[in-house]
């Protein structure tokens, strides 16, 4: 209903201006005693108009919510969100994030997409539970999505939430782990044989509880849950993620999703956003603390991961995981003149040759962890950004924004709009090793390679 103003002025009707006073006035008060005397027969002589009109209301929100889900987990149990308080008040100014964020108090929100992530899941739970930022101030919410049929992503999420809130998530996980050694070495394990062993040696220190700092099982300021859908169709195997032809559709798409996540979980009181890949291995539990304190508007790690020996003719046996963190070239600016306007660019590929200066690639192992650069792309593994950006309109573009989409955009969106992009080249997060559909023929070989010698020695 509009506002209403008083006005000295006279009020005339449309079609006799000069209509008298008293009858206008005796029609109003015709029309109020007839709005009176339906309003008593619906209330009071027809009661059952009223619950027939409220249970269509809650069946048309089921109906519509069908798809979307959010669900905020305690320390007894997981349940859907109830409707909030009516009304808050925030000063954004005290919420814009600083260099020095724990001793300030800052609260990040910490935002993780989850698709048929169930093999990975406890894994990543426990680098959450390793990180040293105050769990008192992160947030954490999940978005799980487009998953497949059978998969259990969104069940495994609820358990593993549920427990690390009420504290008893690393006895669990224990537990699961010792069920899982007495069946080893199935085929999926196989690869472990080829990795590096000092790296392998790391990975089980990682995830030893004699190593877990004194905060690790300390519950989060809160957990929250959303389940939705994006028509994401691309499988989530190595291969089908990585071929050149789906990058532009499948990152508009993450683009989509990261934004409805951010839009849905980001309150007035964060200062922070940090998104995590949840198939990380390993990671520094400082890794929110290390990228802070540089004080940029968004700031990302190096991120390598680990490869078989088989692949590498000498140590070390690693490479560079994403190179979608770089700095604009000459080359890559004229390649983006000669695309049409919905093409994106894609790194690391062949057919989009740009020459730029990838993070990745000037990576020195013995480099200064605290050494930063300005970057002008970023990727998606680990971002922290702080939460005014999105509050002032940078967000993933789910659309071709100069010849980019998704993190690469981002990182674009963000110094269009001023705002300091930066990347420590030297400090660096492990992705886990994903075996391509070759590497997995190759291991097979080898390993009836090594079944036919050891026949051979002891016929």
């Amino acid at each position: 209903m509009g506002q209403q103003f008083n006005s000295e002025l006279p009020v005339h009707h449309r079609f006799s201006p000069k209509k008298n006073v008293l009858i206008i006035t005796t029609k109003r008060l015709l029309v109020g005693i007839t709005a009176l005397v339906v309003l008593f027969l619906l209330v009071g002589n027809g009661s059952k108009v009223i619950p027939e009109l409220q249970a269509q209301e809650i069946d048309t929100q089921i109906i519509d919510n069908n798809l979307e889900k959010v669900y905020e987990v305690t320390k007894d149990g997981v349940a859907e969100r109830s409707a909030g308080p009516d009304f808050e008040y925030y000063d954004l100014n005290s919420f814009t994030g600083s260099a020095q964020g724990m001793k300030n108090q800052d609260v990040v929100l910490f935002l993780m997409p989850l698709r048929n992530a169930e093999h990975v899941l406890s894994m990543a739970f426990h680098n959450i539970m390793n990180l040293t930022y105050d769990h008192s101030l992160i947030d954490i919410a999940f978005l799980v999505s487009d998953c497949s049929e059978g998969d259990t992503t969104l069940e495994k999420t609820f358990e593993y939430s549920v427990a690390l809130q009420n504290g008893t998530l690393v006895d669990k996980l224990q537990r699961e782990e010792a069920i899982k050694a007495k069946y080893r070495r199935g085929s999926s394990d196989l690869y472990q044989l080829y990795m590096d062993q000092d790296y392998m040696n790391n990975v089980r220190k990682s995830y030893n509880p004699r190593y877990y700092h004194k905060d690790y099982s300390k519950p989060f300021r809160s957990i929250t849950i959303y389940r939705k859908d994006f028509g994401q169709a691309i499988g989530q195997g190595f291969s089908d993620r990585h071929a050149v032809k789906v990058q532009g559709i499948r990152r508009k798409l993450m683009g989509r999703a990261r934004n409805w996540l951010t839009t849905n979980a980001l309150k007035p009181y964060h200062s922070w956003v940090y998104w995590r890949d949840v198939d990380i291995e390993t990671c520094p539990g400082s890794v929110i603390q290390d990228l802070m304190k540089h004080d940029y508007d968004v700031m990302v790690p190096n991120v390598w991961r680990p490869l078989p020996s088989f692949l590498v003719d000498e140590p070390p046996f690693e490479q560079p995981y994403d190179l979608n963190s770089w700095i604009e070239s000459d080359p890559a600016l004229e390649l983006a003149s000669k695309l049409d306007e919905d093409d994106v660019i894609v790194e690391g590929y062949a057919e989009y040759p740009t020459w730029r200066v990838h993070l990745a690639y000037i990576r020195d192992r013995n480099g200064d962890p605290n050494e930063a650069v300005d970057l002008d792309g970023v990727g998606g593994v680990s971002i922290l950004a702080k939460a005014k950006l999105f509050r002032q309109g940078v967000h993933f573009p789910a659309f071709t924004f100069l010849n980019h989409a998704e993190t690469e955009a981002f990182g674009k969106m963000s110094k269009k709009m001023g705002f300091r992009v930066g990347g420590l080249p030297h400090y660096t997060i492990w992705h886990i090793y994903e075996p391509s559909e070759d590497d997995l023929m190759k291991i097979a070989k080898l390993e009836r390679k090594k079944r036919r010698q050891k026949q051979t020695k002891n016929p």
